[in-house]
């Protein structure tokens, strides 16, 4: 059931994509890299589709202009149909954030939403424990913000072995 609900929403990808034109770019060369994964050398090994969930692309105001045209792409609901661990491992899928349909910057990560954080918009990211300096499944978050038409957020800092004398 669930395969043949993602075949159908395949159909209707492009109209939701033609919104942003970053996301169908994505899209495209993520139907690509499918085909090539699975067919690899073999002309005649059968070829795969992108399935896309509706979960997978939505609109928000992420730098707070008034208009709802920055994007989040998120792997989590985009599948190779022959390869269904493509973009998916123990720490996530792709999360790509697209503003104004066109720059774009990518993350792994689980789960994610859009927070208020005094007044501004902040996307909050679940990420793998080891980018806290810790394990697997240590709750690790990262905040990224749309910043004068770019994406801001906190270093990874060094391990204070690698640190500089101060």
């Amino acid at each position: 059931m669930r395969l043949a609900f993602a075949l159908a929403l395949v159909a209707a990808l492009p109209a939701t994509a033609q919104q942003s034109p970053r996301a169908a770019e994505i899209l495209d060369a993520a139907r690509a890299e499918c085909i090539a994964d699975v067919k690899g050398m073999d002309a005649d090994a059968p070829t795969p589709e992108l399935l896309v969930e509706n979960e997978a692309l939505s609109f928000w105001d992420l730098d707070e202009a008034g208009v709802e045209d920055d994007a989040i792409l998120d792997f989590n609901f985009v599948f190779c149909s022959l390869n269904y661990s493509l973009w998916h491992g123990s720490g996530g899928s792709v999360i790509h954030v697209i503003h104004n349909g066109t720059t774009s910057r990518s993350w792994t990560g689980g789960l994610w939403e859009v927070a208020d954080f005094n007044g501004s918009k902040l996307l909050l990211i679940g990420r793998h424990g080891t980018w806290c300096d810790g394990y697997g499944a240590q709750p690790c978050v990262q905040a990224i913000a749309l910043h004068e038409g770019g994406f801001s957020t906190v270093l990874d800092p060094l391990p204070l072995e690698e640190r500089p004398a101060e």
